[in-house]
């Protein structure tokens, strides 16, 4: 017992620790058009890729060659090519320098010249102007021209380790000393002249230059002094330029492999690489790593459809933009990946449509027209059949249930009243929706959102009969008696589900789980779940007339919604944030002429951000002392492994004792009147049943 003891409470810890990795591990994907055969990304159609809006720079492509179905040949099955492009410093008096994207990020690549000036200070300063020559690629860490205030008690806090405070001010306010450390240490020291009459860019300018891999004397920090004031108390400067690059070179050199994808050829403004030695098959269901930041999703699905996508796992604020547009404009799940898109069914339901009038302006009421329509998808524990799914605002809805003819299987459909809930102008939110097999014991609930909990409350003797009991923050809602181990036993039998009314649909299906089977132990009671479901008990309103932002919804359907922007003239003047509707909004370029995409925010929380816990008492265990009961429960389990031909041999002689348990229990074995039908207790009995079910199930 001691050592199924360690294997439950192994498996226990593990999954916990599984758990709170899944957690911890939020990511957001980012995801280009949708392929079915030989294809090119861009910026414009793969979000992922790098992009400027405001002054319209792109510089990564990248072409699948497919080839005998479903394979990408090398060297040229993945051909991509990036090129430098010239940006502005924020701090535009700096002159401009060279980006370029690489493997989905922005780099800089190069300072540039500017002709009869001497205001290009960092490109004047530099040895190696021109790092890409030099087969790397810096990150841009700071380029920005908002004004602050760097007194001598408060330094200035930048990327990387490094710190830029102000040492001393003269009398006079003319010149300020200042010193640049990492991590705590002094790199530099310099004294700029900001204030003084008739200052020049480069008194103004304090600038640090190193060595960068083979890129000599680079300007990494630079910072504008606007004025110096020397202070009682402290000194205070105005900075209102600030840049600052990684001195963490990215080696472009040529024949550098990045996963599948090698160098080929880097020229003082390009880099190109291919898939040499790396042949790539678009089998189904399949997640390939091109390089970091770009990857492969297939459809699990016969016909090939497949996609680029880059996943983001920092913490941050994110854009998941559309296509770029300069006129009239359609958007679908196609060239927008924030709209809700299933590949593997190749489920796509919204549609947003700008019409532009008077060459910026979106005009009530048809300026801009969002439409929706559902689109059947099957339960992921499949034998339940179909459902309607709808993309809304961005975001995957249910609603309604499917009937399956001829059938008895579809038990969520057949129990629920009100099967289509967008007839009743609502939708719901798809919570959960798994087939993945699952455990639960009557000492451990199964946990499900929104405060939902579903525990065994009891057993019968032969494992056929199980009591349930749902609850929502800790009181009980539902109870509820299934036979998943009867002989014969249907899709109902097996099937828990629990029903309420949902705002204007009544009885509505919002919980099921499929349970394979079930046993009862001489200490808890056990079963195995390997399909549920759950919508969200708080409806999505989607009546006539409901506003959303600037959208109004004007019709709804069975099947359908439309929405547009009734009373609400748009106008797309230049450098606007515009909601539409949560979760879809519109950005314009901060440029004479019109330039505009839409998009989706996505927030990945910190490390740091922990949700508030209800329950206060919990007790959390170190994860020193964790790893120590991991480790010791591992040493139980492998000593448990080294006992399993010894259970076969407890299972034989077990079953000579159920023989005679049988025989006891009809001679004397009488429930007690208080006690629930059907669930009588012999621990010996069931006990030995626990241990056979756990060995035969190790042995499978």
């Amino acid at each position: 017992m001691k050592k199924l003891a360690a294997i439950t409470f192994t498996s226990m810890v593990l999954l916990l620790a599984t758990a709170m990795a899944v957690g911890a591990a939020d990511s957001v994907e980012i995801r280009g058009k949708v392929a079915t055969g030989t294809d090119t990304w861009t910026a414009d159609d793969f979000a992922g890729f790098y992009y400027d809006l405001d002054d319209d720079i792109k510089t990564e492509e990248l072409t699948a060659t497919v080839t005998e179905g479903n394979k990408l040949m090398e060297p040229e099955g993945v051909v991509y090519t990036t090129k430098v492009m010239a940006d502005d410093f924020d701090y535009e008096a700096w002159g401009s320098y060279n980006v370029i994207g690489f493997m989905a990020d922005k780099y800089f690549a190069g300072y540039i010249d500017t002709p009869d000036s001497v205001e290009d200070v960092l490109f004047e300063e530099s040895d190696d102007e021109n790092v890409l020559s030099d087969e790397q690629l810096l990150k841009i860490l700071m380029d920005n021209d908002d004004e602050r205030t760097v007194t001598s008690g408060t330094p200035l806090a930048m990327e990387e380790g490094y710190e830029l405070s102000i040492a001393a001010i003269d009398i006079d306010g003319n010149k300020v000393y200042l010193e640049l450390s990492k991590d705590g240490a002094v790199v530099d020291s310099k004294v700029i002249s900001p204030s003084k009459d008739g200052a020049t860019m480069k008194d103004k300018t304090y600038y640090y230059k190193k060595d960068i891999g083979d890129s000599k004397d680079v300007v990494i920090v630079a910072a504008h002094f606007k004025n110096a004031f020397r202070g009682a108390e402290q000194n205070l400067a105005t900075i209102d330029g600030l840049w600052q690059l990684s001195d963490n070179p990215r080696d472009v050199s040529e024949n550098t492999e990045y996963d599948k994808m090698t160098i080929q050829t880097v020229t003082a403004d390009s880099i190109m690489m291919n898939n040499e030695d790396n042949d790539i098959t678009l089998s189904k269901n399949k997640d390939i790593t091109l390089m970091p930041g770009v990857s492969i999703r297939t459809a699990d699905a016969d016909e090939l459809r497949y996609y680029l996508y880059k996943e983001i796992t920092e913490p941050g604020t994110y854009e998941i933009r559309g296509n770029v547009a300069t006129d009239t404009f359609t958007w679908t799940a196609d060239n927008f990946a924030g709209f809700y898109y299933d590949i593997d069914d190749n489920i796509k339901t919204e549609e947003l449509v700008a019409t532009i009038s008077e060459g910026n302006k979106l005009l009530e009421p048809s300026g801009v027209v969002y439409t929706t329509k559902v689109m059947a998808d099957d339960f992921e524990y499949e034998p339940w059949g179909s459902y309607n799914v709808i993309g809304f605002m961005a975001e995957k809805y249910f609603a309604g249930y499917i009937d399956t003819p001829d059938s008895v299987e579809d038990v969520l459909f057949e129990e629920s009243d009100d099967e289509n809930i967008l007839s009743d102008e609502q939708l719901l939110q798809i919570l959960v929706d798994n087939d993945d097999e699952r455990t639960v014991t009557s000492g451990t609930p199964l946990a499900l959102e929104e405060g939902y909990e579903l525990s065994i409350s009891a057993i019968d003797i032969d494992g056929n009969k199980v009591y349930l009991e749902l609850s929502k923050d800790g009181a009980v809602v539902d109870s509820k008696v299934i036979s998943p181990s009867a002989d014969n036993a249907g899709m109902k039998d097996k099937t828990y589900y629990y029903k309420k009314d949902i705002g204007d649909s009544k009885d509505v299906v919002i919980v099921a789980a499929h349970f394979k089977n079930a046993f009862r132990g001489a200490d808890q009671n056990l079963a195995t779940v390997d399909g549920l479901w759950q919508l969200s008990d708080t409806p999505k309103d989607v009546s006539e007339n409901t506003e959303y932002d600037k959208m109004t919804i004007q019709t709804v359907t069975a099947d359908s919604i439309s929405m547009d922007i009734e009373d609400n003239d748009i106008t797309l003047s230049k450098n606007k944030d515009i909601s539409l509707m949560p979760g879809v909004s519109i950005k314009t370029a901060d440029a004479d002429e019109l330039r505009y995409y839409i998009y989706k925010e996505a927030i990945i929380e910190g490390e740091g951000e922990v949700a508030e816990v209800e329950n206060e008492t919990a007790v959390v265990t170190p994860v020193n002392d964790t790893e120590k009961v991991v480790e010791e429960a591992k040493e139980s389990v492998e000593e448990a492994n080294k006992t399993v031909e010894e259970a076969k041999e407890v299972v034989e002689e077990a079953k000579e004792e159920v023989a005679e348990a049988e025989a006891k229990v009809e001679e004397t074995a009488e429930a007690p009147a208080n006690q629930t039908p059907g669930f009588g207790s012999i621990f010996a009995l069931t006990g030995l049943l626990a241990v056979a079910y756990l060995v035969l199930s190790r042995r499978d």
